[in-house]
């Protein structure tokens, strides 16, 4: 099993507040939790990705973690070069697979139908935003939430795509993703398929509900929640 745990990351670096920070917490947790040693690098102008993966191999590194679509290349070259060493790409696919590389994806189409029907729930004036730049899956998962909201309780909530950053409302749970694929390499047990985190396995979730949520809202996301766990209500995945 792995003995060695490191993470690369771009000049985001490690404490972004987002999923480099995230998946580097995850690596430092397994390591303490596993006994393995740890190592890190971080790309800059001096030394690109590529170089800065190179540089972990050197230090006998057995598991590396890289994070996003945007790397998915240098890691799938890097796992090609190196086929001893077992990689883990965070929130990308990548273009080819390869039985040392293993994507830890996240299925946000349930988190997105209860997020969804919480902002409907919350509307100010029967609008909800939803940015134009939303991915697919997520998309298609809000406006669900939203058209079950307007179903359920007899509401008109409208959805208005507007420029802008990216949909709030649900969070990557990185972690847990970062724990459980390097716990399986540290047992020798590393699978090259990936990992998808669901709201299931506690992958995905919403952002907690502000105190000034209603006792109704709090009970109706429970209980979608588990008609959603169960598979009793289904949101679109695509389309």
């Amino acid at each position: 099993g792995a003995t060695k745990v490191c993470m690369v990351a771009d000049d985001a670096g490690f404490s972004d507040g987002a999923a480099n920070q995230q998946a580097y917490n995850a690596v430092l947790q397994a390591a303490t939790d596993l006994k393995l040693l740890v190592g890190r690098a971080k790309s800059d102008e001096q030394n690109d990705y590529a170089s800065a993966i190179n540089s972990l191999i050197d230090t006998q590194c057995s598991v590396i973690v890289g994070i996003g679509a945007a790397h998915a290349d240098d890691l799938q070259a890097a796992a090609q070069a190196h086929p001893a060493v077992e990689f883990l790409l965070v929130d990308a696919q990548p273009a080819e697979p390869r039985p040392n590389l293993k994507p830890l994806l996240f299925d946000l189409a349930d988190a997105a139908f209860l997020a969804g029907y919480v902002a409907a729930a919350q509307a100010p004036n029967d609008t909800v935003a939803l940015s134009q730049q939303t991915a697919e899956p997520y998309r298609n998962g809000f406006t669900a939430g939203v058209d079950y909201f307007n179903r359920t309780k007899g509401a008109a909530v409208q959805v208005v795509e507007e420029p802008g950053a990216a949909a709030a409302g649900v969070h990557k749970i990185v972690e847990a993703a970062v724990i459980s694929a390097i716990g399986e390499s540290a047992r020798g047990e590393f699978s090259s398929a990936p990992y998808y985190g669901t709201l299931r396995d506690g992958g995905v979730d919403i952002v907690p509900l502000d105190t000034s949520s209603s006792d109704e809202l709090r009970s109706d996301v429970e209980a979608l929640r588990a008609a959603l766990i169960d598979g009793s209500i289904t949101p679109p995945a695509a389309g």
